[in-house]
């Protein structure tokens, strides 16, 4: 599975050594790793081609009204 690393404080994150990896880079884990990392909020899945998934509802900001008020006179 391929992941974003995200960000990185040592050289062996969990039992996965990332001795050779920086931030920014995109790994190629097995399912374990790389979800032990996203987990960990260390990585983030890369997408390529394809479809990626939709927002969680959470993730996206609310929108502004645009609707005006009517003044009451």
């Amino acid at each position: 599975m391929r992941v974003r690393l995200t960000r990185k404080f040592a050289d062996l994150i969990n039992g996965i050594d990332l001795s050779r990896a920086h931030t920014g880079e995109t790994l190629d884990l097995s399912q374990r790793e790389a979800e032990i990392l996203m987990a960990e909020g260390w990585a983030e899945a890369e997408y390529t081609g394809g479809a990626q998934p939709r927002e969680r509802a959470h993730e996206v900001p609310p929108k502004k009204s645009r609707r005006r008020r009517s003044k009451k006179r």
